[in-house]
């Protein structure tokens, strides 16, 4: 077990009330509230106004972002992040969820007892490294295809439930959402959705594409061919009927808003992103939507995207066609421009190019993670930067170091890389090494 250590800094409001902070780490949990562009007085005169039903609270200085925690946690996690600080009120409820905080390294493991809740963090340091060598944890290591519950036929999207330590994955060519451990990994998955033929029913898929869940555990499933975004309730199986959540005309990746339920969805077709608020309704266009196009208010061929609830409160795309990351504002439309934050330099492999990026993933520094799919490759970018750097992958083949067309990336709770390497038939984790 790794022991941390905390300077812990206790001063006092006017009214008298004990206020404590520990600097350069975070709370893992369920988030109440967040608030962007304040300071941290402002934060803790919003906790302090709470009436006791927030008591917790991260700040980070870079970006002037406040996450409220409630105060019935009885356990919780906490994470190293710089330029960050945990402040919380001296409450009985605090002093024992202090005594339960764990932590890991990445060179022994240890167990945390935290809250139940689908958020998944990405807290890393500003330049980690992974193994160049990756491990098969699901499928073929030599890139075969099949359709057994122990091998896959082009998986696209990921989900990580990280409370579970779970994985869920969109097994595209076998019309199915399978889940499987990460603590040990079985030799076969579980299918909880999908599995009874291709077909545009409830219960059955053509191409499903990308894998949301909600704060209630909800999964939510695009299936590309059949134009729809499909809802199943949290303990569905093979057998189980989804209900349709609306109609979008080749539907790719999807990414859920923690803390509205807000679910932005990807059209390749109309070159834009809809958004369903609160994960119901008829959807509205928050990016593109004006045909296609190289200008900052179009996409072409857009495949990946990922709202940033916890840190940068926006929107990424993965602008595949036009070979960039676009970003866009909290409340975008698709009147709003976005801004290119990776590549946009035609389609290459340079440092400063990409080749048909199809998703990323924003870390607690705003540095992204994308997917080069043309390009073999996992690209770090970090933020106001024009080039980036290749953290894994780079050759085609089916060696541990080599991917094919690496369609998700995501992290664990342990900050180690996940890869689906579509036409490698498997899912690829690279081991942190260094942070």
């Amino acid at each position: 077990m790794f022991r941390m250590f905390f300077v812990l800094l206790v001063f006092s409001t006017g009214g008298g009330i004990l206020i404590s902070k520990i600097d350069n780490n975070i709370l893992i949990g369920n988030i109440s509230e967040s608030l962007w562009n304040i300071t941290q007085n402002q934060c803790i005169c919003e906790m302090i106004q709470s009436n006791g039903i927030i008591s917790t609270l991260n700040y980070f200085s870079t970006n002037q972002t406040c996450q409220l925690f409630y105060t019935n946690d009885s356990s919780i996690l906490v994470e190293s992040n710089l330029n960050s600080s945990l402040i919380f009120t001296n409450q009985s409820a605090i002093f024992i969820a202090q005594n339960q905080i764990t932590s890991t390294t990445i060179t022994s493991s240890s167990t945390s007892t935290t809250t139940t809740t689908t958020s998944t963090t990405t807290t890393v340091c500003s330049q980690p490294t992974w193994s160049q060598t990756a491990t098969t944890i699901f499928g073929s290591s030599a890139g075969a295809s099949g359709s057994t519950l122990s091998l896959l036929y082009e998986p696209i999207g990921m989900y990580y439930d990280d409370p579970n330590n779970m994985l869920i994955v969109a097994d595209s060519k076998n019309q199915r959402i399978l889940r499987f451990s990460l603590d040990n990994p079985p030799s076969v998955a579980t299918v909880i959705a999908g599995s009874n033929g291709y077909g545009c029913n409830m219960n059955q898929f053509e191409a499903p594409d990308g894998i949301g869940v909600d704060s209630s555990g909800q999964l939510y499933v695009t299936d590309y061919f059949c134009s729809q975004v499909v809802r199943f309730p949290s303990n569905s199986n093979s057998t189980t009927s989804g209900t349709r959540l609306g109609s979008v005309a080749l539907p790719t990746l999807i990414s859920i808003n923690q803390l509205t339920n807000d679910t932005y969805v990807v059209s390749n077709n109309d070159n834009a992103v809809y958004k369903f608020v609160g994960g119901s309704g008829s959807a509205v266009v928050t990016a593109g939507g004006n045909g296609n196009g190289t200008a900052l208010n179009q996409l072409l061929g857009a495949v990946g995207v990922y709202y940033d609830y916890l840190y940068t409160n926006s929107l990424y795309v993965a602008d595949s066609g036009n070979n960039r990351v676009m970003k866009y504002p909290s409340g975008s439309t698709s009147a709003t421009y976005g801004t290119v934050v990776a590549g946009g330099n035609g389609a290459g492999s340079g440092g400063h190019q990409l080749n048909d990026p199809r998703s990323i993933v924003v870390d607690s520094n705003g540095t992204l993670y994308i997917a080069d799919s043309n390009n073999n490759r996992i690209q770090r970018w970090l933020q106001n930067t024009s080039n980036g750097t290749t953290i894994v992958g780079g050759t085609l083949g089916t060696a541990s170091n080599q991917l094919y067309f690496p369609e998700t990336v995501l992290f664990d709770k342990y900050n180690n890389l996940l890869v689906s390497d579509r036409y490698n038939n498997r899912i690829q984790m690279f081991n942190l090494t260094t942070c």
